[in-house]
């Protein structure tokens, strides 16, 4: 088997197992705030806690190093969201992140990402977004922000509309939100936690398990 091959097969059983556990999981932590320190501490905690899906803010200082970081304490599901230019979505997949979260519709992360075989939630907002998103090949939408655009109603027009589409809805929100989302047909919920605003975010984590 040449090296190439093996690699190739390898990005095709992480997109593949990245999808099956986003489907069996339904929520997405997605960590931000302004020390790589508290990052590093909650992203570990929400692993022994029971998830394994979890995203890193991209302008995060030293988000490359932090993402090679967690992965040597044997983190392997590592995202990244923020994403605005293919070279951020490039450096991020290279740094071991399984899947992209974007902060807007672009055809070249999509590209990229479907290229390198990883998972990519495109931010999108309106109808017309939301469809292009998903005529250019996304795998999901990501509805940023959800709950300033309308929160569970604006996802249930949106259902309404295309349900074809894989919806996540992405934003700040509690974990009674974070149900009612998936209630209402939401594919999986992408829950931001700053946590230089969050007094007690190990709580705030733990609370998120009643969810899954």
């Amino acid at each position: 088997m040449s090296k190439k091959f093996a690699e190739e097969s390898s990005s095709k059983e992480i997109y593949e197992q990245t999808i099956e556990r986003i489907e069996k999981e339904r929520i997405i932590l997605l960590l931000t705030g302004d020390s790589p320190a508290s990052v590093t501490e909650a992203s570990q905690y929400a692993r022994e806690t029971g998830f394994n899906l979890i995203g890193i803010d991209f302008k995060i200082p030293g988000v490359k190093d932090l993402l090679k970081s967690l992965k040597r304490t044997g983190q392997r599901n590592l995202g990244v969201f923020s994403i605005s230019t293919r070279k951020e979505a490039r450096i991020a997949i290279n740094a071991g992140a399984v899947f992209i979260f974007s902060t807007h519709v672009d055809k070249g992360i999509i590209r990229r990402c479907r290229k390198e075989k990883r998972f990519n939630a495109t931010a999108s907002l309106t109808p017309t977004e939301v469809f292009n998103a998903y005529d250019l090949g996304a795998d999901s939408v990501s509805l940023f922000p959800s709950g300033q655009m309308g929160g569970l109603s604006w996802l249930e027009f949106l259902k309404g509309i295309f349900p074809m589409i894989k919806v996540i809805p992405t934003d700040v929100m509690s974990p009674i939100q974070a149900a009612q989302y998936l209630e209402a047909g939401a594919h999986a919920v992408a829950p931001i936690i700053n946590l230089e605003r969050v007094s007690e975010p190990c709580n705030l984590i733990r609370e998120f398990i009643v969810t899954k």
